[in-house]
């Protein structure tokens, strides 16, 4: 194929990375391309450029911005498309079902099917989807000297996934650059489905991924062997190594299946007056004081046994999602609340959940569920005692966005917001199973119904479910490609900490994507190899070598990437690297400065942090507080007391 450059003076710019412009494209493409740390411009160099028609542009205008190392995005068939190598075939194919190169395995369905001419493409052209029948190209790349192009057989959809949930996987084989990346996500850790993984190859990944804590089933280890202890034990150990934190994720009413198996008199009735053994959760009654005490003892000595970071307490509140309308997963009707409702109303529940009364035995229900709440995150209260950095989160069902879940659970967001008013408690909002086939767009809407119920809605975060869905979606039953991104990076606009369910359901594909999806990327710009970006939140940023940030030797980088706090930051090549630096941290940064004695970093913290320092005499971890505080990289000793809430590290020689 023979490429003809007009405008050679237009092959001397450089496109400025990070950077896209669409022309006429469908908005799909923006929702994918910000997801990907990539920011809109307009001034015509732009790293990849969207033609929604191709034959809007020549041929000529279409190679000078390749020469410019571009990435072109075309659709369909036009005369530029055929000179490109795209040639529309005689046959018609009926497409609703594709195969992509990134994961092959996976069935990908349209929700309609389309009639398209089946292409021919020429040489160089690799093939990144194909109808799963005919094994017609759909979705291909062409590596053109310093540029790509990238070419769909059909416009990609409004929300911009419909039909190619793998776009992001494809942009980056086709050359994209995501140099930003978000920092800290959680993940959720089955261990049940990791048993026998290579966990020094487990925690790597995780790390590679961004994930800055994960939260593991502590239910698994009640009562483990020693085996399994040491095992858990190695794990946390691990992801501390790696300056991962790690959560006690607790699941009351669920105890552990041991516990279940050992006090069946403790065991939880439904409205049926069946045992409440559901799903995969075998709940127990917390009412009753001696099922109480034995639940307390269990759930306290599991989480002093192990160098937690923090509890997450998930889910304390009833059964089910189909409310009372399903009776044998409505709960609680053991003994010792029925007696209770009894003494306070004079009536049973069962009466009133079949008849007038069912208002008031749903208010008791969601006045129990927030007694119980408030019960035990004292209980884990008092492990400050011994551990004044452990961190108490409560993950909780969201019944603002989804007001059903009120009466369906007994859940109530905004009591308990206001009953942990200044106390340190992270709220993690979990959206219900019944909209999770919404789409990206509705973690704005959940974060809006929250607005006003905290003094403090730093504490807010998300928790999204990354699993198969019961409702009919498409194209694939998961979030996947795309979407997922799309999902984290609305989720990360909108709250402080986004949190993954499950690891174990992210497809490894997918993994190095997260971090990107968490960055929010608001300006970039490049020029002469400076860097002018606008962050909305903290990110790594891959560098190599030394910077100055705003004018300062940078002391957040390990000679491949730079960590930046929120802000603006002007970046450019600095000729060594300072002798003093943090390689690596677990906090997220808020501010830096330097002064003759070094530098001080000031930093936000949930539970207590780490930073890997580098200086002359090796690398060293150094533990800082929980909260707010300051880190102080000095290269002589200080002068005076050290302040509260402050780190010193002094530069050895």
């Amino acid at each position: 194929m023979r490429f003809l450059i007009s405008g050679i003076w237009l092959a001397a710019l450089v496109s400025n990375g990070q950077t896209f412009e669409t022309i006429g494209a469908s908005p799909g493409w923006e929702s994918v391309l910000r997801s990907m740390g990539q920011v809109a411009v307009q001034d015509g160099q732009a790293r990849v450029v969207v033609l929604a028609d191709s034959g809007q542009w020549s041929l000529e205008t279409v190679q000078a911005r390749l020469a410019t190392g571009a990435l072109v995005v075309i659709a369909g068939h036009s005369p530029v498309a055929e000179a490109l190598g795209i040639m529309r075939g005689e046959n018609v194919v009926k497409v609703r079902q594709i195969r992509d190169a990134a994961s092959p395995e996976l069935p990908v369905v349209w929700a309609q099917e389309e009639e398209l001419p089946q292409a021919r493409l020429g040489e160089g052209w690799q093939v990144r989807a194909q109808d799963r029948w005919s094994e017609a190209p759909v979705l291909a790349i062409l590596k053109v000297g310093r540029g790509a192009v990238l070419w769909t057989a059909t416009g990609i959809g409004g929300l911009g996934y419909e039909r190619y949930p793998f776009l992001p996987q494809a942009l980056l084989a086709a050359g994209l650059e995501a140099r930003v990346e978000g920092k800290g996500l959680w993940a959720f850790f089955d261990a049940g489905y990791r048993q026998r993984v290579d966990l020094n190859y487990l925690v790597a990944q995780w790390k590679r991924a961004g994930i800055g804590a994960i939260h593991v089933t502590s239910w698994q280890f009640d009562g483990a062997t020693a085996e399994r202890a040491e095992w858990l034990g190695k794990l946390i150990t691990l992801c501390h190594k790696n300056l991962i934190q790690v959560y006690a994720w607790v699941e009351l009413p669920h105890v552990s299946e041991r516990f279940w198996q050992q006090y069946p008199e403790c065991r939880e009735r439904t409205a049926t007056g069946m045992e409440a053994s559901l799903d995969w959760r075998r709940l127990v009654n917390l009412v009753n004081p001696r099922c109480e005490n034995l639940v307390e003892t269990s759930v306290m000595s599991l989480l002093r046994s192990y160098d937690w970071d923090g509890v997450n307490l998930g889910e304390l509140y009833f059964e089910s999602l189909e409310g009372h309308d399903n009776p044998a997963r409505f709960t609680p009707f053991n003994e010792d609340v029925r007696a209770e409702y009894r003494k306070l109303h004079n009536r049973e529940m069962l009466d009133d959940l079949r008849g007038e009364g069912l208002p008031q035995l749903l208010e008791y229900r969601a006045n129990l569920a927030a007694r119980l709440q408030s019960d035990w995150l004292s209980k884990l209260e008092t492990l400050r005692r011994d551990k004044p950095n452990f961190d108490i989160v409560l993950t909780h069902i969201d019944d603002r966005f989804d007001t059903r879940m009120r009466d369906a659970l007994g859940a109530d967001a905004a009591r308990v917001l206001r009953g942990t008013e200044g106390l340190g408690t992270g709220f993690l909002i979990e959206d219900p199973a019944t909209v999770w086939h919404l789409g990206p767009a509705r973690y704005r809407e959940i974060r809006k119904r929250y607005e006003g119920l905290t003094k403090e809605p730093e504490r807010l975060s998300i928790d999204l479910n990354v699993v198969d869905r019961y409702q009919d979606v498409y194209p694939t039953r998961r979030q996947t490609g795309a979407e997922l991104m799309q999902l984290v990076h609305e989720a990360a606009a909108s709250f402080e900490q986004v949190a993954l369910y499950f690891e174990y359901s992210l497809r490894p594909v997918d993994l190095p994507l997260l971090g990107m999806a968490a960055a929010r990327v608001i300006a970039w710009k490049e020029l002469n190899g400076v860097v002018e970006v606008s962050l909305g939140g903290a990110a790594r940023m891959r560098w190599q070598g030394a910077a100055r940030v705003n004018g300062i030797l940078w002391p957040l980088t390990d000679g491949e990437s730079i960590l930046l706090p929120e802000g603006k930051w002007r970046i450019e090549k600095a000729d060594e690297m300072p002798a003093l630096r943090i390689r690596d941290t677990s906090v997220k940064p808020l501010r830096v400065s330097v002064d003759d004695g070094g530098y001080t970093i000031e930093y936000e913290s949930r539970t207590s942090g780490l930073m890997l320092t580098e200086s002359m005499a090796g690398l060293e971890r150094v533990v800082v507080p929980r909260g707010k505080g300051s880190f102080r990289l000095s290269a002589k000793p200080p002068v005076g007391a050290a302040v509260s809430n402050s780190t010193q590290l002094l530069l050895r020689r």
